[in-house]
């Protein structure tokens, strides 16, 4: 098919969004990375929790332990409807994390969706020591 006019353009497009999270410890920085990340989606801070859920996550190391928290919490509000305004992290280890997510159902009336996340990614994700404490970089696919 050489020299064949294809029916079609290839466009770029920007679909992904991030988050730079820094904290003095792990369990401080995934708390602030639900944060980080239930800020692009809605404000938090006009949310109400009424429902408290109880958050179970493994993974083959931190980054992996991270990403699987956050796509967790997303699917509370893409797959169940509810919106996370904070998480307390009840326990953590290297490979495992059990944590509280205090949540509110979504109203369209009173909740504004800033950004609807469709996915959390692996991309640039890669929890790092640092002098004064932990950082992560989440992207996420909107």
């Amino acid at each position: 098919m050489e020299g064949t006019v294809m029916p079609f353009d290839v466009i770029d497009h920007t679909a992904d969004t991030g988050i730079r999270v820094w904290a003095p410890d792990m369990p401080s920085l995934a708390s602030e990375a639900v944060r980080g990340m239930y800020e692009q989606i809605t404000d938090t801070e006009s949310l109400k929790p009424i429902e408290v859920r109880t958050i179970a996550v493994e993974g083959i190391d931190a980054t992996d332990l991270m990403i699987n928290l956050l796509r967790e919490l997303l699917y509370l509000f893409t797959g169940e409807g509810r919106l996370v305004q904070h998480v307390e992290v009840d326990s953590m280890e290297e490979t495992a994390m059990t944590a509280y997510a205090y949540c509110e159902a979504f109203d369209p009336g009173r909740h504004e969706i800033r950004t609807e996340i469709k996915a959390v990614t692996y991309a640039g994700g890669d929890v790092q020591k640092t002098p004064d404490g932990f950082e992560i970089t989440v992207i996420f696919d909107i």
